[in-house]
């Protein structure tokens, strides 16, 4: 019987807002039996579309006659992506076609990666359906490139994965990626496969927290998890918000990826993946929404500082939790490059976690050379993390990325014993 159920009847007013901090949360009776039967990261793997974008690609078209800026906006935008610590981003866009003038609006022209934004019909801002077009076309390949790679990588047989996850927030299509990768892959053994999508930046702590429910379920699984994103299609010339022109140009292109089972002794072992939720007031700090023009991306300016506010008290809690360790030293650190106010947050002194650059280089050069990649970008700091424990002789490393909400999530890696 369907329900009677009206939103008109719903009552308002029934349920308190929240206050405060939301979490982390855990099973007080089964946290200790949960860890054990956490998975181990095999292998990263990653791929990237052909082009790039520069601070002078920007420039040319956020400061020419082809946005309708004021000098005033077109001033910040210039000391923005010059003082951003992004030298290259990865773009499925190729960004000659700033250099160039518009086509004169031809519905007979395809639209491709060369043309996307000269032959829109609004000159340089393609509807949605438009930008849809190169995301169908990217977000596979992308996907399937980086399945590939940490398939390498990893050196197993890919016909022992029994598991396909699959994250993206920056466009749609079903059937999704998941069946894309199973297809050009040739999986056969695979017991379930989902996508986990429209998470956004921690899309890829989404994805792993669900890899580690299926290997805690199955103790023979093999998951391959991707996160992949196309943000290239949708800089929007109408967006004239600063956090919505910060949202277009720290955005790039790329996919990670990464192997997941039971592992041996000496693998990189999870441990479970925590959340903490800010307040209802925090929602749109940072945000993703659909228009006429594709998506619109918003990063407050708030963001960091209320990073900061979250981070400050939980800290060290969050570093006993995840790898049974308080002090900031005792680990390496993955922060997600989300932007350079996000990684200073981390630099801050009253939080006294006395982090030096190069402490965190993996999340600065991360940031320099592809921007904000959102879900896919911190596997690549996790990655340049575990590469580079021999050198700083450390056996730990600590997790932490944000998105949309604002939420936190974080995890640990050590050896396993």
């Amino acid at each position: 019987m369907l329900s009677s159920q009206r939103l008109g009847g719903m009552e308002e007013g029934l349920y308190k807002p929240i206050d405060g901090l939301q979490g982390p949360c855990k099973s007080s009776e089964h946290d200790l039996e949960h860890r054990k039967r956490m998975p181990c990261i095999q292998a990263i793997g990653q791929c990237y579309p052909d082009y790039q974008f520069t601070p002078e690609t920007f420039e040319k078209l956020y400061c020419s006659d082809k946005f309708p800026y004021d000098e005033k906006l077109k001033d910040w935008v210039r000391k923005l992506v010059h003082q951003s610590g992004i030298e290259t981003i990865p773009s499925s866009i190729n960004p000659e076609q700033f250099d160039k003038e518009p086509i004169p609006y031809d519905p007979s022209i395809p639209v491709d990666e060369h043309n996307l934004y000269r032959r829109a019909k609004d000159p340089w801002c393609p509807t949605t359906h438009e930008r849809s077009l190169i995301w169908e076309k990217f977000a596979p390949k992308l996907t399937i490139g980086a399945a590939k790679d940490v398939i390498r990588e990893w050196g197993g047989d890919p016909m022992t994965i029994t598991h396909v996850i699959t994250n993206t927030s920056s466009g749609t299509h079903m059937p999704g990626l998941d069946l894309a990768v199973v297809d050009a892959l040739g999986l056969k053994n695979i017991r379930q496969r989902i996508c986990v999508d429209n998470t956004g930046c921690y899309g890829s702590f989404s994805a792993l927290t669900v890899a580690q429910a299926f290997c805690a379920a199955e103790p023979d699984a093999v998951v391959l998890v991707t996160c992949t994103e196309v943000c290239s299609v949708h800089i929007n010339k109408h967006s004239k918000d600063r956090s919505e022109i910060l949202g277009n140009i720290i955005f790039g292109d790329g996919a990670t990826s990464a192997i997941l089972s039971a592992g041996k002794k000496g693998d990189w072992q999870m441990s479970p993946i925590r959340m903490v939720t800010a307040p209802p007031s925090t929602r749109d700090y940072v945000s993703v929404k659909l228009t006429d023009q594709g998506y619109l991306l918003y990063l407050s300016k708030f963001l960091a500082p209320c990073l900061h506010t979250a981070v400050k008290p939980m800290w060290r809690d969050m570093l006993k939790d995840s790898l049974g360790v308080k002090d900031s030293h005792d680990c390496d650190w993955a922060v997600h490059p989300g932007g350079k106010a996000v990684i200073n947050v981390f630099h801050s002194e009253d939080l006294d976690m006395n982090l030096s650059k190069d402490n965190l280089e993996p999340s600065w050069e991360s940031l320099r050379h592809h921007g904000n990649l959102a879900a896919p970008s911190i596997l690549l700091v996790v990655k340049a993390c575990l590469e580079r424990t021999a050198q700083t002789e450390k056996d730990k490393v600590f997790v932490i990325g944000f998105g949309p909400g604002m939420v936190i999530k974080y995890y640990g890696l050590t050896r396993k014993e």
